[in-house]
Parts: structure tokens; sequence; C-alpha cells
């Protein structure tokens, strides 16, 4: 008899493991179904990384980005008194390029000159900007523009130690 109970006790602690082995399984096995899901989502996400990393301007389109930026404000009858980049802040894996920004103009031009720049081909964005009204009549915004561009090692470091 107590062999009896001995056994029985041994076969509800098996069977209490067998559950509780079977609902892990059951567990993981629906999350392994959903990893084919997951893979094709994380391929979606590389790939739209890649677009949007192609919209960033390189090392050496930074000159360009500048000139688009004169240009569309000159366009727009704006006059600019300060147009100059901050220095390099290389962090991995973009490096951070603000430039400071100071243009005066009617409201209605500085507005079309910020839709300008959000229209860039590069990916940039106005921050901490300030609005004051001039004597004449017009309006300075004094504005940060931000973008980001990929790290190209030798060139990021000389930018970094140069300051402007």
């Amino acid at each position: 008899m107590i062999w009896l109970s001995i056994v029985w006790q041994d076969l509800t602690q098996v069977n209490m493991t067998h559950q509780r082995l079977r609902t892990e399984f059951s567990a993981k096995l629906l999350s392994a179904s959903s990893l084919a899901e997951l893979k094709n989502q994380n391929l979606r996400l590389e790939q739209r990384l890649q677009l949007l990393e192609r919209q960033l301007p390189g090392p050496y389109e930074m000159d360009l980005l500048f000139a688009d930026m004169y240009r569309s404000g000159r366009a727009r009858h704006l006059r600019f008194e300060l147009l100059r980049p901050a220095e390099l802040n290389a962090q991995e894996p973009y490096a951070h390029q603000r430039i400071a920004l100071r243009v005066s103009g009617r409201y209605e031009d500085l507005t079309g000159f910020a839709a300008d720049i959000a229209g860039l081909a590069w990916l940039v964005s106005i921050q901490s900007f300030t609005l004051i009204p001039t004597k004449d009549g017009r309006l300075l915004m004094d504005a940060v523009v931000r973008t980001l561009r990929p790290l190209d090692t030798a060139s990021d470091q000389a930018a970094t130690k140069v300051t402007p």
C-alpha cells in the first residue's frame, strides 16, 4: 500500500510536469509562428531605413544643401544675416549637423521659406526658431536647422577638429 502511494505521488508529479511543459511548448510554438511575420516586418523596416538614408546629405553634399537653402531664401526675397554650420557632432551611426540661420522678411515669405526647406531633397528640420519684429515692419527669424548624415570616418574626423 505504501508502495502504491509513492507511485501515485510520482505519477501526479510527472503529470504536473507534463502539463507545465505542454503549456510552455504551446507558448513557444505561438511565438515561433509569428517569426515569419516579424522577419517580413524587419525586412520592410530595413528597406524604409535605406530609403531614408539615401535622403541624407553626404559629406560632400553639404555645400549643395547650403546653396539650396540660400537659393530658396533669395527666391522668396529674404535677407540672410547668418547661415553658419556649427561643429559637426559625430555619433554612431550618423553625424548631426546644426546650421545657425538668421533671415528677415515678410511673414508669408518666411513661412514659404520654411516650407521650401522642408521640401528639399535632403532630410532637414527647423528647430528652436523665434520670430522678432523689426523696425521696418519685417520679421527676423532666428532658427537652427538640423540635418543628419552618414559618417565618413576620414572626412568627419577632420571636420570635427575644425571649429567654424
